[in-house]
């Protein structure tokens, strides 16, 4: 489908989604509560290759920051130039845990599901491989086959990050 046709039957309720995730997300404490708690937005920007490039970008939040090892929920939308030189868009669903220097993705579009692993630095940057499988092969944009993937979040949060420690 066209990107011009994707767009108008779907960027509605996409936008809709991301300024409700922005509105939920801008500092919401846990409010009478001992727990430190907040729900920062973590902003993501992912160059993906599998049969074709998918620049993605979109929102992340930290599910679990007290802990050493990170898990995130994200929520974006993609566009590639898949076919003829037509711009297709992808909205973009994931789950991710990382842990030291390792982290796993899985996530999801209308058109595709992907897991990917790979190496994560300080949760500022991850490098994935994976694969990406399509769930109808006779529709465009087809986004199928071995993935390699590059992550980049920035955030105020530095829960979000993992810290840096010096082997002594």
């Amino acid at each position: 489908m066209p990107f011009s046709h994707f767009h108008k039957s779907y960027s509605g309720r996409l936008g809709i989604f991301c300024v409700l995730l922005v509105l939920f997300s801008s500092n919401t404490n846990a409010q009478n509560t001992k727990s430190d708690f907040t729900f920062e937005p973590i902003f993501y920007i992912n160059y993906s290759v599998a049969n074709k490039s998918l620049l993605t970008g979109g929102l992340e939040f930290c599910l679990d920051c007290k802990n050493e090892n990170k898990l995130f929920l994200g929520a974006g939308y993609g566009v590639t130039n898949s076919y003829n030189g037509n711009y297709y868009g992808l909205p973009d669903l994931h789950l991710s845990y990382s842990k030291e220097l390792l982290f796993i993705k899985t996530g999801t579009s209308h058109k595709n599901v992907y897991a990917i692993g790979g190496f994560t630095f300080l949760n500022r940057f991850d490098l994935g491989f994976g694969y990406s499988l399509p769930y109808n092969n006779d529709k465009i944009p087809v986004y199928k086959g071995f993935t390699t993937s590059l992550t980049l979040r920035l955030t105020k949060n530095e829960k979000a990050y993992q810290k840096f420690n010096i082997i002594q």
